[in-house]
């Protein structure tokens, strides 16, 4: 564990030898972080976000803006089992445990948030016979012919069934 300012900046393993006579033990009476990669403390549903683990404080750190403009931060808090809307697509979650210190990385998410402009624009586009939807696969020739081999019923699918086009 490699901390500055009493902050967990990185969670590793030690690196020792099995015969090494000099190895002491020192275990302080410290809450240890918690170094698990499948922490995630908050849901997404239906364009909300909501914390689920009731022991954190977390804030939500909103990126809003377009382009290559900077874009603003907007930190919300998020209470455990509210749910808050989306405010953008792409936020950070910062968690401290009830002691105030930061055991917690950064999160980073990636979601879609409610817009009514555009569902507003797409309740107004016409439609047509004429209108068709395009999906491009792309593979290297290693990875087509793996899939090929491996998957032979979504192959024969795509190309049969979809009239799908394999470049070679």
């Amino acid at each position: 564990m490699l901390t500055v300012d009493n902050k967990v900046i990185q969670c590793r393993f030690p690196q020792l030898s099995l015969n090494i006579n000099t190895l002491t033990f020192n275990i302080p009476d410290t809450d240890q972080p918690i170094c698990q990669s499948w922490f995630y403390p908050i849901i997404i549903e239906n364009y909300h976000a909501r914390l689920v683990v009731p022991y954190l404080n977390c804030t939500a750190i909103f990126y809003v803006g377009e382009g290559d403009k900077k874009y603003e931060k907007i930190p919300v808090q998020l209470y455990f089992n509210v749910n808050i809307l989306l405010i953008s697509d792409y936020f950070t979650v910062r968690c401290k445990d009830p002691s105030s210190k930061a055991i917690y990385p950064s999160l980073p998410y990636a979601s879609i948030h409610y817009n009514p402009n555009t569902r507003d624009r797409l309740a107004n586009i016409k439609k047509n016979e004429d209108d068709f939807n395009v999906l491009v696969l792309g593979f290297d020739s290693v990875s087509r012919l793996q899939f090929e081999r491996m998957l032979p019923k979504s192959f024969s699918y795509i190309t049969k069934q979809l009239n799908g086009l394999v470049l070679k």
